[in-house]
């Protein structure tokens, strides 16, 4: 801890104790503003220019409170607080000061798999959105260390869902707001994550034609492609109008499902002989990974398609120990699944069982359309109108065309 107080001492002068002229310079600093005479001969021993002796109570306690703190046990207790504040205050005003370099200097040379410190690069990137400041932001991601290969998966999540949530209310009429989402970091690390779909009828299919059109990657145009079938499928349109997506060995496993689940949207005939398929080829050892099910899970509920959730049920090992949040996530999302087919088919032990476990808020971007059908599930059990109320107003925003009270009420029909 003396060292972290020799650090924040030396941060507060602006200068380096490293000489005889520097300890004389912290004394005076020291006396004019805390009132307190502490020798130069003390300041070198403690910084180690002349032989090291145990710093004492008064010398701890004197630098403590030189740098805000009431005492050494003060230091010690509440330092890391205060120098968090500290620092995101300087953010801030760097921010607002428009000095652009002095924050992507600090960015490219903080960039790291550390929680704390992706908390604090998504605070800055939602600041600015606020601000509308979408050149600088595009400049972030512009940053070689922020391509979406130098981040976990966890870390994308975190990124993406916490800074997708704000595209929704921001101004995208502009330019600069048109160059950041054609920039690829920001498409890998907040497009493809968070994925909008209770706001499909408005700005978000709007991105995805923008991306679709620019994009020459792969697995982007297909990722798009299977958002805007989607759209065409919430609206009714003839599948014949539909984009063919095709699969590529490299595609990462959610995007697979993405592609498998366009046969439930175009009401494929031979989708079980095609799930079977699908299953053998990814199959790791004796099972599949739950993500190459992600969008399918979801896809058979949308389509209400009870035959592929009970294949799908009969097929998954049930575990719920993951040390990944996102696949705590995807089990969440399979056992939202389950509660819909075991409804389905009146198995009430275990639609309670699994209920009980189940947490809408972990569904993230599809937490509207989670809602959708929970709303459905718990209606046909308590019978409440608050229910049916509850699904209308969520049907507004994301397809009242779709969602309509007839599909309401034959759900499960």
């Amino acid at each position: 801890m003396e060292e972290k107080l020799k650090e924040i001492t030396e941060e507060k002068i602006g200068f380096r104790i490293k000489a005889l002229k520097d300890s004389k310079r912290l004394s005076q600093i020291i006396a004019k503003e805390n009132d307190v005479d502490i020798s130069y001969n003390t300041i070198r021993r403690f910084f180690g220019i002349v032989k090291n002796v145990q710093a004492s109570n008064f010398t701890l306690d004197t630098l403590s409170r030189f740098n805000g703190f009431e005492n050494y046990a003060d230091f010690i207790v509440n330092h890391k607080l205060m120098y968090r504040w500290r620092q995101e205050f300087e953010i801030s005003k760097i921010i607002h000061r428009g000095d652009d370099d002095r924050l992507l200097e600090y960015i490219d040379r903080s960039i790291s798999q550390t929680k704390s410190f992706n908390l604090k690069l998504i605070q800055i990137i939602r600041e600015l959105l606020l601000i509308g400041n979408f050149n600088l932001i595009r400049r972030v991601f512009e940053l070689k260390k922020m391509n979406a290969d130098n981040f976990n998966y966890d870390s994308k999540v975190l990124i993406g869902m916490s800074i997708g949530y704000l595209i929704s209310i921001v101004n995208k009429k502009n330019k600069a707001f048109d160059e950041l989402i054609l920039n690829e970091n920001f498409q890998d690390l907040v497009i493809t994550i968070f994925v909008d779909y209770g706001n499909l009828r408005s700005y978000y299919s709007e991105i995805i034609k923008k991306i679709h059109t620019k994009s020459s990657r792969k697995d982007l145009k297909v990722f798009c492609e299977g958002i805007l079938n989607l759209n065409l499928f919430l609206n009714k349109k003839n599948s014949q109008s539909f984009y063919i997506l095709k699969e590529e060995d490299d595609f990462h496993p959610i995007l697979k499902s993405r592609i498998f689940a366009q046969y439930l949207l175009m009401e494929d005939s031979e989708i079980i002989i095609k799930l079977k398929n699908y299953y053998q080829k990814h199959l790791e050892g004796n099972f599949i990974p739950i993500e190459y099910l992600f969008e399918i899970n979801f896809t058979s509920i949308l389509t209400r398609n009870f035959e592929v959730m009970k294949w799908i049920i009969e097929k998954i090992k049930p575990e719920t120990d993951y040390t990944f949040f996102y696949k705590d996530e995807h089990y969440n999302n399979f056992l939202f699944m389950k509660l819909i087919y075991y409804t389905k088919m009146n198995e009430y032990e275990k639609i309670a069982a699994i209920d009980k476990n189940l947490i809408i808020q972990r569904f993230k971007s599809y937490e509207d359309m989670a809602l959708i059908y929970h709303n459905i599930f718990k209606f046909k059990w308590d019978n409440d109108k608050k229910y049916f109320e509850s699904y209308m107003k969520i049907a507004e925003k994301i397809n009242p065309g779709f969602f309509t009270k007839k599909y309401f009420f034959d759900y499960f029909n």
